[in-house]
């Protein structure tokens, strides 16, 4: 009979799959199939800093798509009625307390005392680690997974994507590696940011959503074409790969950078 998950035989498994210390990794994570574990989400982070040690920087989305406007919410047990009240009381976000609905091990990540977040009210990102403050310090308001984004500093500081029982549906860099594209999709979200202590939403331009047409697609022609790392963490199927070298591949087969791609606004920043 196996034995359940532990931090010491997780640790073992993302060594096994060659994870070393002092690497800068992004990680998308599902607790689900991870499998039981024993402390659970606290368990599955603690075996990732342990693999990357002190010299090493863990990341994680920190996502928080309920600061949009509520209309956009697709939540059948929100009213239309209800919107306009949500739209005057709807807390905004805030990097300390905000939470994120990226799964249990990246809300206990971003609780940890030494993680820093970025500041996009949509898609943020958590980080600890020597890198944390140079990833997270910037993240542009506009297209919040393109240019001038922790997103991209994961791709030219030539960091890694683990997936960790997920798959490349939710891989964050293959929206930057679209952002990059001539006919990168496009939506517009309605988010509520606060300046000078006036509430505003505003209409901002981001990726589209992939919906699970593209992505898959293109992690899986990745993985054939490349050779990857591959195995299993607790239960949880894991891919562990180059997110420069996934990211060229996607643009590649995307249709090519586009000439003409500039970002658009000013970052968001730590003061």
């Amino acid at each position: 009979m196996a034995l359940p998950n532990t931090r010491r035989s997780l640790a073992r498994d993302l060594e096994a799959l060659g994870i070393q210390p002092g690497v800068l990794l992004m990680c998308h994570a599902s607790l689900g199939q991870v499998g039981w574990t024993v402390g659970g989400a606290n368990t599955v982070v603690e075996a990732l800093l342990d693999v990357l040690g002190p010299s090493g920087t863990l990341c994680m989305p920190a996502e928080s798509p309920f600061i949009a406007d509520p209309a956009g919410w697709n939540d059948e047990r929100v009213k239309p009625e209800w919107y306009a009240e949500i739209r005057r009381e709807l807390p905004p976000f805030d990097a300390r307390t905000t939470p994120t609905t990226m799964g249990a091990i990246a809300e206990a990540f971003r609780t940890y005392p030494k993680t820093r977040r970025s500041l996009h009210p949509l898609v943020s990102l958590c980080a600890s680690g020597p890198l944390a403050e140079t990833i997270t310090s910037e993240h542009s308001l506009e297209f919040g997974e393109g240019r001038n984004t922790p997103f991209e500093k994961l791709y030219t500081l030539d960091g890694f994507t683990l997936l960790l029982g997920v798959g490349f549906d939710r891989c964050t860099s293959l929206h930057f590696a679209e952002s990059l594209t001539a006919n990168r999709r496009v939506m517009t979200s309605r988010v509520l940011v606060v300046e000078e202590g006036s509430r505003q939403w505003i209409d901002t331009p981001q990726m589209g959503i992939d919906g699970g047409t593209h992505f898959p697609k293109i992690g899986a022609a990745f993985c054939q074409a490349q050779s990857i790392k591959r195995g299993r963490v607790g239960e949880a199927e894991t891919y562990f790969v180059s997110t420069r070298a996934l990211v060229d591949f996607a643009v590649h087969h995307l249709g090519g950078p586009s000439p003409a791609d500039r970002p658009l606004g000013g970052p968001l920043s730590h003061g």
